[in-house]
């Protein structure tokens, strides 16, 4: 019934937009569509908001966007003097819009509001936070989701995504705001004219110039090709300019994929991740005959490559290009004193043996960049390089997220300095499995949508927090991370097994899926395969 009187509410409202009028229109006698659009509030956690985009309070509008700033400002004002947001966004649909009601509903309560007047990565969001002095920053993206959704990434004074009794203390700020009634706001051109103003270029140029400080250049690069894909995202501008400035000879964007576009015509999931959204820069590669193809998701903060070898194509991992990555800056980089390089629990434990022969320390944090960025704030000099398995990687301190762009430029100097060697990206991997052993590592994910999928990945993981025999092999030790001290806990589970495999469980925090992490080691890559391969098949009927 709740679902209902919020759906007649929303309907009764005058001078509501025209689109979420109509969609709510639609909706009319259809109490599941009204159901799943408003039997909750779309869930504010740790990364701030992700939804599809659509009419209800469960959903990513400018109404919910509205309420959400409101319950933020609400809270900078009940904490800071004179409080100032940076404000960024990617080339999604409706993220200007987003973000310009934000600035709008700031400025309406006092708050100074910093806006790019172009679509920017998300680690230009997190330097201009760190450059402009502000108090907190918000970057609307949903980084690789698919087309339909968006979200709002909150972040600290420092340029992470807030942390600790943050997020809590927010949402119970918004939590008091009524959708129409108690919401502050002005008209974008308004809040121009009343102390909003837009990110200069300066700070646009500083930005930049500060990823290309991380340059690490140890073979010339005139004569290299790369193939560039911003996936219609916030890269081509950026990555395009640190290349030339780190002397790539040609980059090569892919002409469909080049201009910003929401709708993603042609790579309908936006992800590195995935070996499809390179089918465009192949055929690109193929009259090219570039070195390297090199892609970043919409929002730029994720990294993905690919490289003709003399066997094919190949697409490592996240945790691949993060070992190879990691290998290059130790090998061609002056360590600082007692240095320090930081993983997630579900990257590849591979480079702690090689961050051992370097003498770096490894720290471990949970998944998600944001706890990469607290451990940096406490490491300062000693910082190296950081990484998660999902293509997210930081080789400087200037930021506290990911960064694609410092990325891009790096993958390129890796590629041609071992290009120099005669060695392509999959050679130098089998160099490292043969020093160090095979570490082999996959993910697995299974979707869940709506209420009815909210109730069964609950279910799942409870399912899991009381199982001890589920693959049918030995298990060593098992780790409820709700349960433990070291670090936050965390709705996750990881179980190891007498053959040195480990599976990892946990939900989605962006996602409504279950994701599951496999890692296998081997004295060769054919026995880590068939680890991999036998847990794979075990988990899989086991999600059945």
């Amino acid at each position: 019934m709740e679902a209902k009187k919020q759906y007649e509410k929303w309907l009764a409202q005058p001078n509501l937009d025209v689109d979420i009028k109509a969609e709510l229109e639609a909706m009319k006698g259809d109490d599941d569509a009204i159901y799943e659009a408003f039997y909750r509030d779309l869930e504010f956690g740790t990364a701030g908001l992700r939804g599809v985009m659509a009419a209800g309070t469960n959903r990513m509008n400018i109404y919910v966007i509205r309420r959400v700033t409101q319950g933020l400002a609400n809270y900078m004002n009940s904490r800071f003097e004179n409080p100032s947001v940076a404000i960024s966004y990617d080339s999604r649909n409706n993220s200007r819009l987003f973000a310009e009601t934000t600035a709008a509903v700031l400025t309406a309560n006092g708050i100074k509001a910093y806006i790019y007047k172009q679509l920017m990565p998300v680690s230009g969001c997190s330097f201009a936070i760190r450059h402009l002095g502000c108090d907190m920053g918000i970057m609307i993206t949903a980084s690789h989701n698919p087309k339909k959704y968006n979200g709002y990434k909150v972040y600290n004074k420092n340029g992470c995504q807030i942390l600790g009794s943050d997020p809590k203390d927010i949402l119970a700020e918004i939590e008091k705001v009524d959708i129409f009634d108690d919401v502050k706001s002005m008209s974008f051109e308004e809040a121009l004219e009343n102390g909003a103003e837009f990110i200069s270029e300066e700070v646009e140029k500083a930005y930049l110039e500060k990823a290309y400080s991380y340059s690490l250049p140890s073979v010339d690069l005139k004569d290299f090709k790369v193939v560039f894909t911003p996936l219609n995202g916030a890269g081509l501008m950026p990555v395009t300019w640190i290349l030339d400035k780190a002397g790539v000879g040609n980059t090569y964007v892919v002409p469909e994929q080049e201009e910003p576009d929401g709708n993603f015509p042609t790579c309908p999931s936006p992800n590195p991740e995935e070996h499809d959204v390179y089918d465009l820069a192949i055929k690109l590669n193929e009259e090219k005959d570039a070195d390297i193809i090199i892609a970043t998701d919409p929002d730029c903060d994720r990294v993905g490559i690919a490289q003709k070898t003399s066997k094919g194509y190949t697409y490592p991992k996240g945790n691949h290009i993060g070992v190879l990555l990691f290998d290059y800056i130790c090998r061609n980089k002056e360590l600082p004193k007692d240095p320090v390089m930081i993983r997630t629990i579900v990257s590849t434990p591979l480079v702690d043996r090689i961050a051992a022969d370097y003498g770096v320390e490894v720290q471990q944090t949970l998944i998600g960049f944001k706890y990469i960025g607290e451990k940096i704030d406490q490491l300062g000099e000693r910082y190296v390089f950081g990484f998660e398995e999902g293509n997210g990687y930081l080789a400087g301190d200037y930021v506290r997220d990911k960064d694609g762009v410092s990325t891009a430029m790096l993958v390129a100097q890796m590629a041609a300095y071992h290009k120099s060697r005669g060695m392509d990206i999959e050679q130098v991997m089998e160099e490292l499995y043969g020093k160090y052993g095979t570490y082999l590592e996959n993910v697995i994910s299974f979707t869940f949508e709506g209420s009815a999928g909210a109730k069964k990945m609950q279910e799942i993981m409870a399912f899991f927090r009381e199982s001890e025999d589920f693959l049918g092999k030995k298990m060593i030790s098992r780790l409820d991370y709700l349960e433990q001290d070291e670090l936050p806990k965390e709705n996750i589970m990881e179980y190891v097994f007498e053959d040195e495999s480990k599976v990892i469980v946990r939900p989605s925090g962006t996602e409504p899926k279950i994701k599951i992490y496999l890692f296998a080691r081997g004295e060769d890559e054919a026995k880590a395969q068939a680890i991999i391969k036998e847990n794979e098949e075990r988990m899989r009927e086991l999600m059945k």
